[in-house]
């Protein structure tokens, strides 16, 4: 399924081969990867800071990748919408994965599956960080200057 976002678009991901290809497609920028939904209130306060912190980095080797958790059923009424109104328009994905544990073992075993989660990666895929739970805009600032040149 595509969706049109302004002029960039909502990618659904339907297997955790296409998202390693995705997080291949990442090396040679620092990424920073968060999971989270609309339904989730901790997700949605640090969402402007996410966007804010990838419209202040995006032209320094930066790439901020969402991955949508929302139901497939809400893509097209609460997802994209709400990505429009927090001004997204880049490329954002959502996982439409069978087995949604998948995703959890490859991303981090430990991870429980709670939103949001973030990992930042530097520009070889190495990860730097983890985040679990709402952070702000200096948090995460403070992990991509570690990295960006």
């Amino acid at each position: 399924m595509f969706a049109s976002l302004h002029s960039q678009e909502v990618r659904q991901f339907k297997s955790i081969d296409e998202f390693k290809l995705i997080m291949d497609s990442t090396k040679g920028k620092v990424t920073l990867v968060n999971f989270w939904a609309t339904w989730c209130p901790p997700c949605v306060k640090e969402f402007p800071e996410l966007v804010k912190l990838y419209n202040n980095y995006k032209d320094k080797d930066f790439r901020l990748l969402f991955v949508s958790l929302d139901d497939n059923t809400e893509v097209e009424s609460k997802l994209i919408p709400f990505l429009k109104k927090q001004g997204v328009d880049f490329l954002s994905y959502h996982a439409d994965l069978k087995k949604p544990e998948d995703l959890i073992d490859f991303i981090d075993k430990s991870w429980q599956g709670e939103i949001p989660y973030t990992k930042i990666y530097d520009k070889e895929g190495k990860l730097l960080t983890t985040f679990l739970g709402s952070k702000n805009y200096e948090q995460f600032e403070a992990e991509i200057k570690k990295t960006i040149d």
